[in-house]
């Protein structure tokens, strides 16, 4: 592309435009198209707007990309510097040193959940009575909301019956917050899709003549209702605007300061005051659902990363579930791998699935299973030498399992080594940096 014959005089381009340079302030971010790159690489010509203007770049800039310029000067002369891209490594890294600190086993909201719905239920008690205060009843307001969510939370999570079957298996991977963005993005364009052709209708029928008040789906989002992402992110704010717990301390009346009584522990924790009580278990609840946002959301950022070697894909998801009212999870790691030797697309894929969890009196266990043209291996691993001979005896009824399904068992084994490596405890990429 020729260079404009005026592009060393940008004031020039000034009349012809809606957007006037003497309007830009320093520090303002705008956008610009590249349309020519001078020879000395540093130095570019940009449209801004329907002005034709001279920048340097300290970035490799291709002609026809769309730039983010900083205004850095404005008052003597115009410099425009290009912001460099966001580069999708220093996302994930800023992302992991803020999220790892905090991240914990994701079903470990459980326990301070149930805590926090005892107490609100005897707190409620308490401020329902006529003569409450204005705080009580405040108090009251936001425990009914924060019950709500919790039933639906606990309801909304999957059993150890409903995890052993494959509807159930899917109802609860679907569940686990691990798809909840995609999902809201599909919801929008559905939703933006169904908007646009109400529209048309509605303006067609304003042309004919007809009635244009059409019904228009406004239902909400039922995915939001059970997805655990989703309820933990609406706990979370519900927990935050809390009302703050006011203890009046009585003062004595007398010159002379009241002796102190020595009490015992138990005698202490009945005169606590209920509200600073169910105030401290709300801040321990806050940090565990913060933590278990943060470990789902390092479990989607995993997710998202493809490996450089060849066609690869992970997801690891970790799912919390009930077994007997006791709070457990399953930590899963699923990989789909191509082959490399052929690009024949009927020919069937590797799977993967590794398997860790911690049962109550059983210890540490994991377990890898690969599945290849419906040929099954499996390895199990566990930490208790008692639990490792109970899987063995019972490897037999897992084989039979597999024959049902029409799966054919090969090797499958309990290993006597040490523990395979299914959820590592360190990131493979890199987050912090070394250089002073």
């Amino acid at each position: 592309m020729e260079i404009p014959s005026n592009f060393s005089s940008p004031i020039l381009e000034t009349a012809k435009s809606t957007l006037t340079l003497d309007k830009l302030q320093t520090g303002q971010s705008t956008q610009a198209k590249i349309i020519q790159l001078l020879p000395n690489k540093t130095d570019i010509i940009i449209r801004l707007g329907n002005q034709t203007l001279q920048a340097k770049t300290s970035v490799p800039v291709t002609v026809g990309e769309t730039i983010n310029v900083l205004v850095e000067k404005t008052a003597s002369e115009l410099i425009l510097k290009v912001k460099p891209p966001i580069q999708q490594a220093s996302i994930i890294d800023a992302s992991l040193r803020r999220l790892i600190p905090k991240q914990t086993p994701v079903n470990e909201f459980q326990h301070p959940l149930k805590r926090v719905f005892t107490s609100i239920n005897q707190q409620t008690l308490l401020t329902t009575s006529p003569t409450a205060s204005s705080h009580a009843q405040e108090l009251t307001s936001q425990s009914m909301q924060i019950k709500r969510l919790a039933v639906s939370i606990l309801q909304s999570l999957p059993d150890q019956k409903k995890l052993a079957s494959s509807e159930g298996f899917k109802s609860a991977l679907q569940n686990s917050g691990m798809f909840l963005e995609p999902k809201l993005r599909q919801a929008l364009l559905e939703n933006n899709a169904t908007l646009n052709t109400t529209t048309h209708v509605i303006k067609k029928s304003l042309t004919l003549g007809q009635n244009p008040l059409l019904p228009i789906n406004q239902a909400p989002i039922g995915f939001t209702q059970v997805d655990l992402k989703s309820n933990l992110i609406k706990l979370i704010q519900l927990l935050k605007a809390w009302p703050k717990a006011t203890v009046n301390t009585p003062q004595p009346t007398g010159q002379n300061p009241l002796p102190i009584p020595i009490k015992s522990p138990a005698s202490i924790a009945q005169t606590i005051n209920p509200a600073l009580l169910l105030e401290n278990q709300i801040k321990e609840l806050i940090n565990k659902t913060e933590g278990s946002v943060a470990k789902i959301t390092l479990n989607q950022l995993a997710s998202s990363h493809t490996e450089n070697t060849g066609n690869r894909q992970t997801w690891q998801v970790e799912i919390p579930f009930l077994n007997h009212h006791a709070s457990e999870s399953v930590f899963l790691k699923i990989e789909q791998e191509d082959s490399p030797t052929t690009q024949d697309k009927d020919v069937e894929q590797k799977w993967t699935v590794s398997l860790e969890m911690n049962p109550p009196k059983l210890g540490l266990i994991k377990n890898k299973l690969s599945i290849n043209n419906q040929q099954i291996d499996a390895n199990f691993w566990a930490e208790s030498p008692e639990t490792k001979n109970l899987i063995q005896r019972h490897l037999s009824l897992f084989k039979e399992q597999l024959t049902r399904a029409n799966l054919q068992p090969e090797r499958i084994q309990v290993s006597n080594g040490p523990d395979p490596v299914i959820q590592p405890v360190k990131p493979s990429t890199s987050i912090l940096s070394e250089k002073a």
